[in-house]
């Protein structure tokens, strides 16, 4: 960066915006501009110079083994490993390794001057947060990093939760006033000043003296704690598989045992993290996706377990879960429900940054979910319920409180990912309720249930989509599925499982289908992505893909008009195949061709086709679409 200036910020028009309220009213608002230059020859003979220095001091600093030279573990997430990095030193450049190893080497000659100035508890503190600061810099300053163009700024190590590369990575200045040193001293100052502002009145309202006990341990086991003791549990566990906490935690844990090791020598007794007790789904330590799930039911059953055992019988359990995937939740609440828990409440609690680079530009959950929990009846198995008795069972119960949520949700405009998982809460509320739920001589899961309150919100949502305009009955199950695709997650990519989860909730299967199908089920068609915009399958689709959704991996997506096989527009085979159809053919001769389209193809359809337009244009997402439906839209207008 070469320069920083301010200068008067502009609106669209390119006047000068000002502050319309408040104590600056009137003043020109004014914007940061960063300017940045090519490396010219002194920046190239200051990395020579950083490497070369990092070499000389190299066999100084291994000897007080300073260098986090462990090998980069076998885990989930190998790709340091492939892409060259086998050691954890090896995820810095030279100029980034030499500034964290000096500032690590400085930490270490400033600690027994901190601890006999401010002795051995404050000085511990003084040292750990120091260490902390220099965390900060290891997660902003790796070839990890991410460089943010529209921000002009560095992302840290873990934006994904993981070790994916980056061909772009960033690189902080580490030394002067302003370096990424000071920079990162100046956050954990800050974080350590607003913690002390919270904790505050608690410390003021003890008169100094809190009543606090803080334990390291399992929530496996809790010795300490007396049965029927505690009034409120609430924690926030493990998401399933979502993140790897121990695998991520190498990262930092290799720099600290260097530096706080000594000090708090039981925590670093370990080579690297511990991962064997870790309550998440690791499919590389158990053996396979589902050996990780029994292990994950396993481990969380054993801290419910222990939960029930210290809650007092009127006391409550409230714990937070954000996944989207059915198989995380079906395992949580399978542990929790086992343990003679009864889930009495779930609401929706937005969490998430929704710039956040694992959740743009996917179908993810953005909300968490607050479930509390009572503790159930002890003693004897309770009586079985039935799943569809009468038309009064479990299974009738589910939909009246998954449409109740619906309604209570309704003010809270979540997302549709949020809003399907929200509903997963209300149908496992009253599965634990009635647990244990046969059907006939079936028993029923979680899974079942959520199935059932999917089906529910999907109907909800179908009917929203389509505004009245038309009935699902007026669509054949591929154009229905594609419709509910569009309105709920528009032309973004989303997971393979929640379109699974969706189209089975309509009772439509997703199939795999090459070449010229034909349509003649409930089902769904998708054609695999191989790269280049060809479908998978030998010739026949290679002009385009003759299904509506396309599937990339994990991921699927609606496949634009133009990427659609023009084979399949010209012969369409459903509704959704027409209104593609009809957007290319105004593509290439505007109103008249759409028009023309519409007497040879739609002429018995016409209302159906229109809706669906409207939908379309309302739903699409991009700018350029929506004028593109609207004018199609107008010159269709008496047609």
């Amino acid at each position: 960066m070469a320069a920083v200036r301010f200068q008067p910020k502009l609106d669209k028009s390119g006047r000068v915006q000002r502050f319309v309220t408040g104590a600056r009213a009137g003043e020109i608002k004014t914007e940061k501009i960063r300017f940045f230059r090519p490396p010219n020859e002194r920046d190239l003979k200051a990395l020579e110079r950083a490497e070369k220095m990092l070499a000389e001091n190299w066999d100084g600093w291994e000897d007080e083994d300073l260098i986090p030279t462990e090998r980069f573990p076998q885990g989930n997430d190998m790709r340091p490993v492939i892409f060259g990095m086998e050691r954890w030193c090896d995820l810095f450049t030279p100029r980034q390794l030499l500034g964290h190893l000096t500032l690590a080497e400085e930490l270490n000659r400033l600690k027994p001057l901190i601890l006999k100035e401010l002795g051995i508890e404050k000085g511990k503190a003084v040292v750990t947060y120091l260490q902390f600061a220099l965390d900060k810099g290891f997660d902003y300053n790796s070839k990890q990093t991410r460089w943010i163009p529209q921000r002009t700024q560095v992302s840290g190590t873990f934006g994904r939760h993981d070790f994916s590369l980056k061909w772009t990575f960033g690189e902080m200045i580490f030394s002067g006033p302003n370096s990424g040193a000071a920079w990162g001293l100046s956050q954990i100052l800050d974080a350590y000043k607003g913690i002390a502002e919270l904790l505050e009145p608690v410390h003021k309202s003890a008169k100094g003296n809190p009543s606090l006990m803080l334990l390291n341990g399992t929530a496996a086991s809790m010795p300490s704690i007396g049965s029927k003791t505690v009034d409120v549990i609430c924690f926030d566990p493990p998401y399933y598989n979502n993140v790897q906490y121990g695998e991520l935690s190498d990262y930092f844990y290799v720099w600290q045992k260097r530096t706080l090791g000594d000090l708090y020598p039981d925590l670093f007794i370990r080579r690297l993290v511990n991962k064997e007790d870790e309550a998440v789904a690791n499919p590389d330590r158990d053996g396979g996706e589902q050996e990780a799930k029994a292990e994950y039911e396993r481990m969380m059953g054993e801290i419910f377990e222990e939960a029930r055992r210290v809650l007092k019988d009127d006391g409550i359990m409230t714990m937070m879960f954000t996944h989207k995937s059915q198989e995380a939740w079906e395992s949580l609440t399978q542990a929790l429900i086992e343990k003679r828990w009864v889930i009495s409440s779930t609401i929706p609690v937005e969490s998430e940054f929704l710039n956040s680079q694992h959740l743009m530009d996917n179908a993810s959950a953005a909300s968490s979910i607050f479930i509390s929990c009572r503790k159930g009846p002890d003693g004897e198995a309770r009586q079985p319920s039935s799943w569809s008795f009468g038309g009064r069972g479990v299974q009738q119960q589910i939909r009246e409180a998954v449409r109740e949520g619906l309604e209570q949700f309704a003010p809270l405009r979540l997302n549709p990912v949020d809003e399907m998982v929200s509903c997963y809460g209300r149908a496992l509320q009253v599965l634990s309720r009635s647990w244990p739920v046969y059907d006939g001589d079936e028993a029923v899961g979680p899974r079942r249930a959520m199935l059932e309150a999917s089906g529910v919100v999907a109907e909800a949502q179908m009917e929203r989509i389509a505004g009245g305009r038309f009935h699902l009955s007026d669509l054949s199950p591929e154009a229905a599925m594609a419709v509910l695709f569009l309105g709920l997650f528009g032309l973004k990519a989303f997971a393979y499982d929640e379109g699974l989860n969706l189209s089975r909730s309509m009772n439509i299967a997703l199939e795999e289908r090459t070449a010229g199908y034909t349509v003649n089920g409930r089902f769904i068609g998708v054609n695999r992505d191989v790269g280049a915009g060809r479908a998978a399958g030998a010739g026949a689709e290679e002009t385009g893909f003759a299904a509506p959704l396309v599937r990339k991996g994990s991921k699927l997506r609606l496949a634009l008009p133009e990427e659609r096989d023009p084979r399949r527009m010209k012969s369409p085979q459903t509704e959704w195949d027409l209104l593609c159809g009809l957007i290319l053919a105004y593509r290439t001769g505007a109103e008249v061709s759409a028009r023309g389209y519409m007497e040879r193809l739609a002429r018995d359809k016409a209302s159906v086709v229109k809706a669906l337009l409207r939908v379309w244009t309302d739903r699409v997402g991009q700018e350029d679409l929506k004028k593109e439906g609207e004018s199609i839209l107008f010159g269709l207008a008496a047609f």
